[in-house]
């Protein structure tokens, strides 16, 4: 499962927040198919990571992250995406997904990756 922040319940595009995004699709990336969660940890963000671990997400995908909530993954041993900017829809994403993909952090690229958004520093209550 691969977890797209969503701006509301019933949104069907990837969200700008992440943390603080309310709810969470869950795209079965085999079939396509998704369901809807709400953020339990909103305005959290490192704690994301295990909140969508323990609801089946082996993953997620991001327009802005700080470097904290992304270290949050990384711990959990969770992929994450980058969109680079685009906002894109859960069908665009499963399909995208399906062909091309999407650029994979690591240690060798996520600095360049990130981005917290707005031009300012991880706000997210990580220290970073």
């Amino acid at each position: 499962m691969l977890a797209i922040p969503l701006d509301t319940e019933h949104s069907t595009t990837l969200s700008k927040l992440y943390g603080k995004a309310p709810f969470f699709a869950l795209l079965d990336t085999e079939i396509g198919n998704f369901k809807v969660v709400k953020n339990e940890v909103i305005g959290k963000g490192p704690q994301s990571a295990g909140f969508l671990k323990e609801n089946g997400a082996s993953g997620t995908i991001f327009y802005h992250m700080g470097e904290g909530v992304y270290k949050s993954f990384e711990e959990n041993s969770m992929d994450v995406y980058c969109a680079e900017y685009k906002k894109e829809s859960i069908e665009d994403i499963y399909r995208i997904l399906k062909t091309a993909g999407y650029k994979k952090l690591d240690s060798s690229n996520y600095n360049e990756l990130l981005d917290p958004g707005e031009g300012e520093t991880c706000k997210c209550g990580c220290n970073d």
